[in-house]
């Protein structure tokens, strides 16, 4: 986060800031995925049965992280162990000091 910098009124935030925000955001999505499924000790077949999908599919969502829609992480996360994600806001830029 040390070439980020806060947005500025008025101007475009730089392609590298969003493209890196946007990765960072996908890797935290399939990270939650992935350490649900090795958790819940499922397997594909059994995950893509719960789904309604084919294993291929399963096998290329659990492969990489992609970009997925909000919906795909919330059916993943639901069919693997009936969780749902919760969202909260970070502020990386944003330095708070307890004293």
């Amino acid at each position: 986060t040390s070439s980020l910098s806060e947005p500025v009124s008025g101007e475009e935030l730089p392609h590298g800031t969003v493209a890196y925000l946007a990765a960072q955001n996908r890797h935290a999505a399939y990270d939650a995925v992935i350490k649900e499924f090795k958790k819940s000790g499922l397997t594909q077949a059994e995950l893509a049965r719960r789904l309604g999908k084919g294993t291929d599919v399963i096998c290329r969502l659990l492969g990489s992280p992609g970009n997925w829609s909000l919906d795909t992480i919330s059916n993943l996360l639901f069919a693997i162990s009936g969780s749902q994600p919760k969202w909260v806001l970070t502020y990386p830029l944003r330095k708070t000091y307890e004293e």
